[in-house]
């Protein structure tokens, strides 16, 4: 007897899915997106709190300069969060929490037309006031974080505006809004909507946070092999950006001796190390001050508490006044306060408290070459075997209680 064919009908979503695969049994179980409200989580103290701690949640590499961020002259209106991008331009971050609402993109729009005025002085004093540390520190950031050579490139900073709205859910008026403002202004990209999903991992209890970006929509040109860059720079509007210029003068110096010096001294450093305490992040290449011409090179780790501009083990190098002879410390800054004591009692060379929160570890005088590299390594390594693991017992020990969901969603 012939029948009919049957025919199924297959639904296909964009969302995300997430899923957890046991590697043994090959099986899946698909993670449920949940709502932050439904885990207790606020706007303010949770999810502004865990993006300005990584920044990197929104898909790019930005350095935070302000939080809650309200010193407007004639409005007391409060910003959340306040960055300037690789290109220099300020970023107005805007987080909600399950959903954007109908005006999310005026209200960051308000923000970005605020700070249209603001010079470099001005930048400079915020990321001071929002680390706790001097000016003259905080351009030193901001030229580490333009791969800059010296705080001359700090000229151009907030040469445009840029606004990132992050949320779980965008309504449509916000995101039709975004789409027009950003179409009126081709190339600029005024505006980036992240989507922020969560997921509870019922079985193990888990939070995750899954980032990805809706608006710009990725297009052909994203998806498609093309010539290099190099073969293009002759192209109308190519390489005129402050990034790019500012990478062209990184360039011209990425080489110089120093570098080289630091970089052999970097290699001596984590030859030896086991992998868990082995820093796997390194400067990519020799800082310079300025201020007193003093060269740096940073080692630290992709874990909290650490970063470049954070908890690091820093190598100083400055000019003496005999003709190419170098002082040498190493240098901790931003040490939690929890640390401090452990530090003054590692009992390792000479240990000396240069300001509330940093720690010079450590002296040498000598030319660069012969085994000044060498001492300067050894000394560094012996310090990064005995702190590393305090460091990371006393952050291990935090994390597990400030890590823990709330307890209505563990009785539940």
């Amino acid at each position: 007897m012939k029948t009919d064919p049957i025919y199924v009908e297959h639904s296909m979503t964009t969302e995300p899915q997430l899923f957890r695969v046991n590697p043994q049994s090959r099986e899946t179980d698909r993670i449920e997106e949940v709502e932050f409200s439904a885990l207790g989580f606020q706007e303010r103290r949770d999810i502004q709190e865990w993006v300005a701690a990584n920044p990197g949640v929104l898909g790019e590499d930005l350095l935070i300069i302000a939080k809650e961020f309200s010193g407007f002259d004639r409005t007391n209106e409060r910003l959340d969060l306040l960055a300037v991008d690789e290109d220099g331009k300020l970023v107005v971050v805007e987080l909600k929490r399950d959903d954007t609402g109908a005006d999310a993109h005026w209200q960051a729009i308000k923000y970005a037309s605020y700070l249209d005025r603001v010079g470099t002085d001005d930048i400079i004093r915020m990321l001071a006031s929002y680390r706790s540390i001097s000016k003259e520190e905080s351009a030193q950031r901001l030229v580490q974080h333009l791969d800059a050579d010296d705080v001359n490139a700090l000229e151009n900073l907030n040469s445009d505006q840029r606004i990132i709205l992050a949320s779980h859910r965008f309504a449509p008026e916000v995101t039709s809004a975004v789409l027009w403002l950003n179409e009126k202004a081709p190339g600029k990209n005024l505006i980036t909507c992240i989507k922020l999903t969560p997921h509870h991992d019922a079985t193990t209890n888990s939070l995750y946070i899954q980032a990805s970006t809706i608006i710009p929509l990725p297009g052909l040109d994203d998806l498609i092999v093309t010539v290099g860059d190099n073969a293009l720079e002759s192209r109308p509007g190519r390489g005129n950006s402050f990034a790019v210029n500012l990478r062209k003068a990184y360039a011209r110096n990425k080489g110089d001796e120093v570098t080289h010096f630091l970089r052999r001294v970097g290699d001596e450093v984590t030859k030896n190390l086991p992998d868990e305490i082995r820093p796997d992040k390194i400067s990519r290449w020799a800082g310079r001050s300025s201020l007193d011409d003093h060269r740096y090179y940073h080692f630290w780790y992709s874990r909290p508490p650490w970063g470049n501009w954070a908890l690091s083990y820093r190598i100083n190098l400055s000019p003496t006044r005999e003709e190419d002879v170098w002082s040498a410390r190493i240098v901790l800054r931003d040490c939690p306060e929890a640390l401090t004591n452990h530090l003054i009692t590692l009992n390792l060379y000479e240990v000396q408290q240069i300001e509330p929160k940093a720690f010079m570890v450590g002296m040498g005088i000598d030319y660069l070459e012969g085994d000044f590299g060498k001492r300067i390594a050894t000394m560094t390594r012996k310090l990064i075997e005995k702190f590393t693991p305090i460091v990371d017992r006393l952050e291990g020990e935090g994390n597990e209680e400030d890590s823990r969901l709330p307890q209505s969603l563990v009785e539940d």
